[in-house]
Protein backbone atom coordinates (compact mmCIF):
# COMPACT_ATOMS: atom_id res chain seq x y z
CA UNK A 1 0.00 0.00 0.00
CA UNK A 2 1.52 3.34 -1.05
CA UNK A 3 0.47 5.26 2.19
CA UNK A 4 2.94 2.62 4.05
CA UNK A 5 5.41 3.57 1.71
CA UNK A 6 5.88 6.96 1.73
CA UNK A 7 5.51 7.18 5.21
CA UNK A 8 2.04 8.17 6.10
CA UNK A 9 0.50 7.86 9.38
CA UNK A 10 -2.97 7.34 8.23
CA UNK A 11 -5.58 6.79 5.83
CA UNK A 12 -8.72 7.76 5.27
CA UNK A 13 -11.43 5.61 3.43
CA UNK A 14 -13.93 7.72 2.43
CA UNK A 15 -16.59 6.89 -0.40
CA UNK A 16 -17.41 8.63 -2.82
CA UNK A 17 -21.20 8.63 -1.79
CA UNK A 18 -20.55 9.67 1.67
CA UNK A 19 -19.98 13.48 2.22
CA UNK A 20 -18.42 14.50 5.48
CA UNK A 21 -17.61 17.53 7.27
CA UNK A 22 -15.28 20.15 6.14
CA UNK A 23 -13.21 19.37 9.40
CA UNK A 24 -14.35 15.46 9.35
CA UNK A 25 -10.23 14.51 8.68
CA UNK A 26 -9.24 16.66 11.71
CA UNK A 27 -11.27 16.15 14.29
CA UNK A 28 -11.08 12.27 13.83
CA UNK A 29 -7.57 12.74 14.23
CA UNK A 30 -7.59 14.98 17.47
CA UNK A 31 -9.28 11.48 19.05
CA UNK A 32 -5.71 10.16 18.69
CA UNK A 33 -7.45 6.32 18.37
CA UNK A 34 -6.00 3.50 16.32
CA UNK A 35 -9.36 3.31 14.51
CA UNK A 36 -11.84 5.82 14.23
CA UNK A 37 -14.89 6.79 12.13
CA UNK A 38 -17.35 9.66 11.33
CA UNK A 39 -21.15 8.77 10.88
CA UNK A 40 -22.91 7.82 8.32
CA UNK A 41 -26.14 6.19 7.43
CA UNK A 42 -27.54 3.49 4.94
CA UNK A 43 -29.26 4.14 2.06
CA UNK A 44 -30.70 0.63 2.18
CA UNK A 45 -32.76 -1.13 4.23
CA UNK A 46 -32.76 -0.88 7.13
CA UNK A 47 -32.70 3.07 5.56
CA UNK A 48 -31.43 5.73 7.64
CA UNK A 49 -29.68 3.67 10.54
CA UNK A 50 -26.12 4.44 11.20
CA UNK A 51 -23.72 2.34 9.20
CA UNK A 52 -22.48 0.53 12.87
CA UNK A 53 -23.30 -2.94 14.85
CA UNK A 54 -22.37 -3.62 18.38
CA UNK A 55 -23.57 -7.59 19.72
CA UNK A 56 -24.85 -8.39 16.05
CA UNK A 57 -27.39 -5.53 16.53
CA UNK A 58 -27.60 -2.13 14.54
CA UNK A 59 -26.82 0.63 16.78
CA UNK A 60 -29.91 3.58 16.99
CA UNK A 61 -29.90 4.11 20.50
CA UNK A 62 -26.77 6.22 21.70
CA UNK A 63 -26.14 9.89 23.05
CA UNK A 64 -25.71 12.28 19.97
CA UNK A 65 -22.59 13.71 19.79
CA UNK A 66 -20.93 10.97 21.82
CA UNK A 67 -17.86 8.74 21.13
CA UNK A 68 -18.79 5.42 21.27
CA UNK A 69 -17.58 2.27 20.69
CA UNK A 70 -19.27 -0.66 18.09
CA UNK A 71 -17.52 -4.00 17.08
CA UNK A 72 -18.05 -3.33 13.42
CA UNK A 73 -18.36 0.10 11.08
CA UNK A 74 -18.75 0.50 7.46
CA UNK A 75 -15.55 2.31 5.71
CA UNK A 76 -17.37 5.34 4.59
CA UNK A 77 -15.26 7.88 6.75
CA UNK A 78 -12.96 5.62 8.84
CA UNK A 79 -9.41 7.04 9.63
CA UNK A 80 -7.01 4.26 10.03
CA UNK A 81 -3.54 4.63 11.72
CA UNK A 82 -1.02 2.79 9.42
CA UNK A 83 0.69 1.32 12.68
CA UNK A 84 -2.69 -1.00 12.76
CA UNK A 85 -1.88 -1.97 9.21
CA UNK A 86 1.81 -2.67 10.00
CA UNK A 87 0.87 -4.76 12.72
CA UNK A 88 -1.84 -6.94 11.60
CA UNK A 89 -1.15 -10.18 9.72
CA UNK A 90 -3.10 -11.01 6.83
CA UNK A 91 -6.69 -12.13 6.78
CA UNK A 92 -6.17 -14.82 4.02
CA UNK A 93 -3.00 -14.55 2.50
CA UNK A 94 -3.90 -17.49 0.33
CA UNK A 95 -6.87 -15.04 -1.56
CA UNK A 96 -4.59 -11.79 -1.56
CA UNK A 97 -6.56 -10.80 1.34
CA UNK A 98 -4.12 -8.70 3.33
CA UNK A 99 -6.52 -5.88 5.18
CA UNK A 100 -9.81 -5.89 3.61
CA UNK A 101 -11.43 -9.58 2.18
CA UNK A 102 -14.72 -9.37 0.45
CA UNK A 103 -17.02 -12.21 1.80
CA UNK A 104 -20.12 -11.51 1.07
CA UNK A 105 -20.67 -14.23 -1.82
CA UNK A 106 -19.11 -17.00 0.31
CA UNK A 107 -22.28 -18.20 1.82
CA UNK A 108 -22.63 -21.75 2.40
CA UNK A 109 -18.69 -21.77 2.52
CA UNK A 110 -17.45 -20.04 5.17
CA UNK A 111 -19.34 -20.02 8.02
CA UNK A 112 -22.00 -17.64 9.03
CA UNK A 113 -21.22 -14.69 10.46
CA UNK A 114 -18.36 -14.43 8.24
CA UNK A 115 -19.45 -13.34 4.96
CA UNK A 116 -19.06 -10.02 5.40
CA UNK A 117 -18.30 -7.26 3.63
CA UNK A 118 -14.87 -6.12 3.05
CA UNK A 119 -15.05 -3.20 5.56
CA UNK A 120 -16.86 -5.29 8.25
CA UNK A 121 -14.37 -8.12 7.88
CA UNK A 122 -11.33 -5.49 8.35
CA UNK A 123 -12.69 -4.20 11.93
CA UNK A 124 -13.46 -7.79 12.48
CA UNK A 125 -9.91 -9.14 11.85
CA UNK A 126 -9.10 -6.10 13.62
CA UNK A 127 -10.73 -6.96 16.85
CA UNK A 128 -9.08 -10.43 17.06
CA UNK A 129 -5.83 -8.87 16.97
CA UNK A 130 -6.82 -6.55 19.93
CA UNK A 131 -7.61 -3.36 17.93
CA UNK A 132 -10.71 -1.73 18.94
CA UNK A 133 -12.96 0.19 16.47
CA UNK A 134 -14.97 3.81 17.42
CA UNK A 135 -17.34 6.31 16.35
CA UNK A 136 -17.85 10.06 16.54
CA UNK A 137 -21.72 10.42 16.34
CA UNK A 138 -20.96 14.05 16.03
CA UNK A 139 -18.88 13.78 12.73
CA UNK A 140 -22.12 13.58 10.74
CA UNK A 141 -21.80 12.58 7.37
CA UNK A 142 -24.67 12.48 4.48
CA UNK A 143 -24.76 9.62 2.37
CA UNK A 144 -25.85 10.50 -0.89
CA UNK A 145 -27.62 9.06 -4.69
CA UNK A 146 -30.46 9.52 -6.01
CA UNK A 147 -31.39 9.42 -2.54
CA UNK A 148 -29.85 10.66 0.67
CA UNK A 149 -29.62 8.79 4.60
CA UNK A 150 -29.64 10.91 7.58
CA UNK A 151 -30.33 9.93 10.86
CA UNK A 152 -33.76 8.13 10.97
CA UNK A 153 -34.36 9.41 7.35
CA UNK A 154 -33.97 8.16 4.24
CA UNK A 155 -35.50 10.67 1.16
CA UNK A 156 -34.83 11.63 -1.92
CA UNK A 157 -31.62 14.12 -2.60
CA UNK A 158 -31.89 17.66 -2.23
CA UNK A 159 -29.47 19.63 -4.35
CA UNK A 160 -27.47 21.69 -2.04
CA UNK A 161 -23.70 23.44 -1.53
CA UNK A 162 -21.40 21.07 0.24
CA UNK A 163 -19.52 23.11 2.73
Amino acid sequence: MRALECGATHILMLDSDVIPPHDAVLRLLAHKLPIVSGMYCRRSPPHGVPVMIKDGKWITDFKPGSLIEVDVVGAGCLLISCDVLRALPPQRPECGAHWFDWRVDMQGILPPGECLSEDFTFNTHCRKHGYKTYVDTSILCRHVGTAQATYGKFEPLESMAVT
